[in-house]
């Protein structure tokens, strides 16, 4: 069967996956089983950790592989945990359902755009990338912001039980929607052994590492989504210290997707207003009143007061998808189709890393220290982003130009580039 906009179906598979009802009330389903507040940070670093490890081979699976079936693997890892959570309970079914997770995260992230950008290039409008990505980024976001707000509604009156089923069902549909979707011809690689393939995939990391044009913009990046996934995981503690009633929380979780769908809708409007090095400065300075915001809400303890913040908070984070998207989309143009995937995991895996540690050592920190000190460590940490970013604007000052493809020299000897 011939469908005549395979990316819309794309779109609605990834809006389906995306309700994932349980967001909002997941720290209270941690504590349902025993778990404690610390146990929600150490798992959500063990998430962010386990992703990395597994984001660079994804995607280079992706550059071998049709990147459909990559997609529905995938799906399928996050279908394995929402049964396992169905079924079993404790503290080990949990950490196994939130790696499970992170497979399912890394192997989707590191396919994902380079599927529409290979779709477009097999149609000739690989020009219009950012808009279709952009695109898939609202179907994602308001999907999950719909979720969020029906979830915490849904648990008060039925329970999680009935939250993993809805969740079950709509993940299975998911899938089954992207059988229909094209197989997009993977790039052809001459690689023999395994070893070949991670020493390929290392020289392409090594490479990108080196280059001017991508690593600053790549750790700047990777520090503001590691900041936001704090943000994310402390909404729920924040909400709590605030006495805002449960049913709110998704309220808040709705604005923090929703936003994230209005920057992905206007991606390409935005960024063609607004350079992506003016961006990250106004990013910096938004994600400093965050910080400032979030311990306003730990001393003030006003419900009224702590949602306002919060609501601010979820608009800057949207910024921050802005910036992150634009810089995945930058990604595409300065590399070649086979090693496209493989690069962009690269970017993903360092804000893997640092969100791993960040969330870890939450855990610690929790153990011994307030969260309004907490907080205040991680605005220390954040201070220090201003590095890259005055980088970022050295390279600019100094007119470096980008070209419409990157040569990441001696990168992919054995593909015979």
């Amino acid at each position: 069967m011939m469908i005549q906009n395979p990316l819309k179906i794309f779109n609605w598979s990834t809006f389906l996956q995306t309700q994932i009802f349980m967001l909002p009330v997941l720290l209270l389903f941690y504590q349902e089983n025993g778990l404690t507040i610390g146990d929600f940070f150490l798992f959500q670093g063990i998430f962010s950790i386990t992703a990395l490890l597994f984001e660079v081979p994804s995607g280079y699976l992706g550059d071998i592989f049709p990147r459909k079936n990559i997609l529905i693997l995938s799906y399928s890892f996050f279908l394995c945990r929402l049964l396992l959570w169905i079924f079993f309970g404790g503290y080990w079914i949990l950490l196994a359902g939130e790696i499970l997770y992170s497979l399912s995260k890394a192997t989707y992230s590191g396919v994902a755009d380079g599927y529409i950008y290979d779709y477009l290039k097999t149609q000739n409008k690989t020009k219009d990338m950012l808009k279709y990505y952009g695109r898939l980024n609202f179907y994602m976001s308001i999907g999950t912001a719909l979720a969020a707000v029906v979830g915490p509604f849904l648990y008060e009156h039925y329970g999680f039980m009935t939250l993993l089923v809805l969740e079950t069902i709509l993940n299975t549909v998911s899938i089954l929607m992207l059988f229909l979707l094209p197989k997009v011809p993977p790039a052809k690689k001459k690689i023999g052994s395994i070893s070949d393939k991670y020493h390929d995939l290392y020289r392409i990391a090594k490479s990108a590492f080196k280059n001017i044009q991508l690593k600053y913009y790549m750790f700047y990046s990777g520090m503001l989504a590691a900041t936001t996934m704090v943000f994310v995981w402390s909404f729920q503690p924040l909400m709590k210290a605030a006495m805002i009633p449960v049913s709110l929380y998704g309220i808040v979780y709705g604005f923090n997707h929703g936003f994230r769908a209005l920057a992905g809708f206007c991606l390409h409007k935005t960024l063609a207003k607004i350079s992506l090095k003016n961006l990250g400065v106004v990013n910096y300075i938004l994600y400093i009143l965050s910080f400032l915001s979030c311990l306003l809400i730990l001393k003030e303890q006003s419900p009224v007061l702590g949602m306002i913040l919060m609501i601010f908070i979820c608009f800057v984070i949207g910024s921050q998808l802005t910036f992150t998207l634009g810089s995945i989309a930058r990604i595409h143009s300065l590399t070649t189709s086979d090693i496209r995937s493989t690069v962009a995991s690269v970017n993903n895996m360092i804000s893997r890393f640092m969100a791993g540690v960040m969330l870890i050592l939450f855990k610690f920190l929790l153990d011994g220290i307030t969260l309004e000190v907490s907080m205040l460590v991680y605005l220390g940490i954040f201070v220090l982003s201003i590095y890259p970013l005055c980088k970022i604007f050295s390279l600019h000052k100094n007119s470096l130009k980008e070209t419409s493809h990157l040569n990441l020299e001696n990168a992919v000897v054995s593909n015979g580039h």
